[in-house]
């Protein structure tokens, strides 16, 4: 019995030696990241039967456990991810609303200086001084959204080096996520199955960091963690990892970057929608979304200013009377062929004249043996084509080499470089036309309310201000136009809301309803060169005439800051509610997983208790022994 004592108290010896050992290794790794509080799970030995009943005998160790939910693994990691994709987010929308600059800054600075100085152009269009200051102007309203545009690609490139860097790390995380299975796995063939605990917590901390950088699904198999995109497919499959790669100049990709997977020896190209969360998730969601939107936009705006100023401008006759030449130009459109075509076309793709300009996106399809070319905004199909090149909107769509295979497509991106290219084109301030060679005469009898106005010029082969044409109104939408001889020349109908009439060269814009029977006369009217100021002052109204979209230039540029900075604040609000959901799901795993000192040091009492009464009662058992032995000599 004596002998059975002492064995008891060795058990309990061992017993609170391991909870020693436990509890001081959960003291020492209160402060390292990933790390689960561990325990020692001990059971009682089995019991020994005797003729007075079952005598136990002692404790056994049965395991170290570490306190581990995987459910709150789980909600703490997909809210690290979450949160990664939203800071990330915001962070790149702040660098982009400071690259746009605020509603009294960015381009309206440039444009409102623009406006003044053809504002006192127009009224001195004899003064050289004027005609020098209006140029300037526009040179640096040009210069300004140069600038803007340059800012925004440097925000695209460092984006693309972001999402570089990413990839790179996302592939490092994923090789390491399968080195670790495999050494996890053999940890338990060599302890017989017990938990290699502080392999699966570095595992763990791998994982999260991984769904901090993309989106992921996970899924165990056997002593092994799968991992896997959002869409499905695989990054790691037991102790196999595979290879995410990023090509950010990409010819044939719409956005500039393509995405593949390697699994094995197999590669597949992956969709933008594919990585959908995490940092890289936000960087690529950000620059196709957020970014190309207002790279298009600022694009946008720019061809409106050149349409609109080569539009009066070149309506106009310059200090020598001659003709006015186009006062800007922009940048060049861009084609990227659909990834599957098969033919092997290029494009060449330029700007014909810019005061035709639309500023939608178009797109190239062969059909057949014919081509068709779709207006993106508004879906309008123009063609078919029975070759190219063919002027459309103002473009020059042709072919540099090669050619479409039947169900090729090109989409032709024109907004999203205008800005870039925005130069102004006259040298000679004497260039600037200041006189009208044209006026709109409305009739004193006319019964209607229609109003004219913006007297312009208009894409034509064979434009003619000498000649006066009169519109009449045959009802509230229709009218013919009429030679000086009163013959029909043509005849068309109004199309709302934006009304224009043009002919021969010219355009004319109509608000209101006209009534049967009214006139308006486009009257051939040239002005002397050195006193008329008519085109000057239609040039001088354009900072109050809508000529983007339905907005003034300045409003329209107010309306894209206010759209990114309300973009910006939504998110920043998301952000917040994001970092309080994931506060309290890593409160909630921390509550079971981690290391509480004052917990531990209770605990290093009561072991030290243990250990101390585990030995009394071997010394006791000691003790015994020598009496018995004493009794028996």
């Amino acid at each position: 019995m004596t002998t059975n004592i002492a064995n008891i108290a060795l058990t309990g010896l061992r017993a609170a030696q391991a909870g020693l050992a436990v509890t001081a290794n959960n003291i020492s790794n209160q402060g390292t990241p990933g790390y689960s509080r561990q325990q020692a799970v001990l059971q009682s030995a089995m019991s020994n039967f005797s003729g007075a009943g079952y005598f136990g005998q002692g404790v056994d160790v049965v395991t170290v456990q570490r306190a581990y939910s995987d459910f709150l693994s789980s909600q703490a990691s997909q809210s690290a991810s979450s949160l990664s994709y939203l800071s990330t987010y915001s962070d790149q929308m702040s660098g982009l609303i400071n690259r746009l600059g605020s509603v009294d800054t960015g381009i309206n600075q440039s444009l409102n200086a623009l406006y003044s100085a053809m504002g006192r152009f127009s009224q001195n269009p004899a003064e050289t001084a004027s005609r020098q200051a209006a140029l300037a102007a526009a040179q640096s309203t040009a210069a300004r959204f140069r600038a803007i545009s340059e800012d925004l690609s440097t925000l695209s490139q460092g984006i693309d080096n972001q999402a570089s860097a990413t990839v790179g790390q996302i592939n490092q995380l994923v090789q390491s996520i399968a080195a670790y299975n495999a050494k996890i796995g053999d940890a338990y063939g060599t302890s017989q199955g017990q938990a290699p605990n502080a392999l699966l917590d570095q595992r763990d901390v791998l994982v999260r960091e991984l769904g901090k950088l993309t989106g992921i699904t996970t899924s165990t198999q056997g002593t092994s963690v799968n991992v896997y995109l959002t869409n499905g497919q695989p990054l790691v499959m037991e102790q196999v990892a595979s290879q995410l790669k990023i090509d950010t100049r990409d010819p044939n990709s719409p956005t500039g970057t393509s995405l593949s997977l390697t699994v094995g020896s197999h590669a597949m190209q992956l969709n933008q929608g594919d990585i959908n969360g995490g940092q890289l998730g936000a960087l690529l969601q950000f620059r196709d979304n957020e970014l190309a939107q207002a790279q298009s936009e600022l694009g946008r705006l720019a061809i409106a200013m050149a349409a609109a100023y080569n539009q009066q401008q070149q309506f106009g006759l310059d200090s020598n009377g001659q003709p006015g030449q186009a006062l800007f130009r922009i940048g060049n459109p861009v084609a990227v062929g659909q990834r599957g075509n098969t033919g092997d076309a290029r494009l060449a793709v330029g700007i014909a004249d810019t005061r035709s300009l639309t500023g939608s996106d178009y797109q190239l399809t062969r059909v057949g043996s014919e081509y068709v070319v779709t207006r993106l905004d508004d879906g309008t199909e123009l063609g078919p084509f029975s070759s190219l090149p063919q002027n459309v909107d103002g473009l020059t769509i042709g072919l540099a080499d090669g050619d479409l295979a039947d169900g090729d497509t090109f989409t032709i991106k024109v907004a999203s470089q205008a800005a870039s290219g925005v130069e102004v084109t006259l040298a000679d301030p004497g260039k600037l036309a200041a006189a009208a060679p044209m006026g709109l005469v409305t009739a004193d009898t006319n019964t209607g309310t229609a109003q004219a106005s913006r007297l312009r010029s208009a894409e034509s082969g064979s434009p003619d201000y000498g000649t006066s044409v009169t519109v009449r109104f045959t009802s509230a939408t229709g009218y013919e136009l009429l030679g000086e001889d009163g013959t029909v020349l043509s005849t068309g109908s109004l199309q709302p809301p934006q009304q224009t009439i043009s002919y021969n060269g010219w355009a004319f814009d109509l608000a209101g309803i006209p009534a049967a029977g009214d006139t308006i006369t486009v009257k051939a009217d040239p002005g002397a060169p050195a006193g008329d100021n008519r085109n000057a002052l239609a040039m001088a109204g354009l900072g109050t005439t809508r000529i983007a979209g339905g907005s003034t230039l300045t409003d329209a540029y107010a309306g894209l800051i206010s759209q990114v900075g309300t973009r910006a604040a939504s998110l920043n609000i998301s952000k917040a509610a994001q970092q309080t959901a994931f506060d309290q799901a890593v409160a909630s795993e921390q509550s079971l997983s981690g290391v509480n000192l004052d917990e531990e040091g209770a605990n290093l009492l009561r072991y030290q208790q243990a250990y101390a009464a585990a030995g009394k009662v071997l010394g006791m058992s000691s003790e015994l022994f020598d009496q018995l032995l004493a009794a028996i000599h």
